[in-house]
């Protein structure tokens, strides 16, 4: 059984008018190429296009084939989070993924209003999954608690 490390998150969204954000949570290496996808906020597969990188490793790897898209991506949540709107959610990160030169990137879209490729974007390390960070772009706020199982 894989071992893993569970994320639990509360991310504040900045106050803009407009669209709901596009967010998706990554681990990327050093080199920046995507690891794998743990999180998407946002359920409409042809918007993920706002956000350039991610939607680059989804057609580079061939991961937004219909019937395959979801299973791939590793992480579908659901609906967009709105301006000013706070959420709770998690998701889990294998083991083996920390401390080996990898980081948690988030990356934020707003139809029309912006793309933050590195709106987040931390060394992934059992201490920084335990920390209060501030946004670059739609994001104000995110606090991780991170639980070891």
């Amino acid at each position: 059984m894989e071992e893993y490390i569970e994320v639990k998150c509360i991310l504040e969204i900045v106050n803009y008018t407009g669209q709901g954000a596009y967010i998706a949570i990554s681990i990327i290496d050093k080199s920046e190429k995507y690891i794998k996808t743990v999180y998407v906020f946002g359920n409409d597969k042809s918007w993920f296009s706002e956000m350039k990188l991610f939607w680059r490793n989804l057609r580079e790897n061939n991961l937004f084939l219909d019937k395959d898209f979801y299973p791939l991506v590793d992480a579908i949540s659901g609906p967009t989070i709105s301006a000013s709107e706070r959420r709770m959610f998690q998701f889990k990160i294998p083991k083996n993924l920390f401390n080996s030169n990898y980081n948690l990137r988030i990356e934020t879209a707003v139809e029309d209003k912006g793309y933050y490729v590195n709106d987040i974007n931390i060394n992934l390390n059992p201490e920084n999954l335990k920390k209060i960070y501030q946004g670059e772009g739609f994001i104000n706020e995110i606090q991780f608690s991170a639980l070891d199982k």
